[in-house]
């Protein structure tokens, strides 16, 4: 993804739910790696990049999923809160859409 936007952190995340789901035996397993390809991404590890996909991007699922864990901006940077906010934005998009795939697989079957 070279430019933040809702169309494009979707394409990212859809592409890697196929492969995680590609990788994996199981759905505990898959949200296990959807974390590990989330906390990755130069759009969580650089400050920049995560202020610009909280600037461009709908960040609701990010901020309920970081409210539901107890994690506040109290006590953080900007830059860190950015990048938090990131992550869980990115990594709730994956696992809505690596659930998708598992539930259309036993919904085929």
């Amino acid at each position: 993804m070279n430019k933040a936007s809702d169309f494009n952190l979707n394409a990212m995340t859809r592409g890697w739910a196929v492969e995680i789901f590609e990788r994996s035996d199981n759905l505990d397993t898959a949200i296990n790696l959807a974390h590990e390809y989330a906390d990755g991404t130069e759009w969580v590890i650089y400050h920049g990049k995560s202020h610009d996909l909280c600037q461009h991007c709908d960040t609701a699922l990010g901020e309920e999923y970081l409210e539901d864990v107890g994690q506040t901006c109290e006590g953080m940077t900007y830059d860190k809160w950015a990048s938090a906010l990131a992550y869980a934005e990115i990594y709730q998009r994956l696992c809505q859409d690596i659930t998708t795939l598992f539930d259309m697989i036993e919904a085929a079957e």
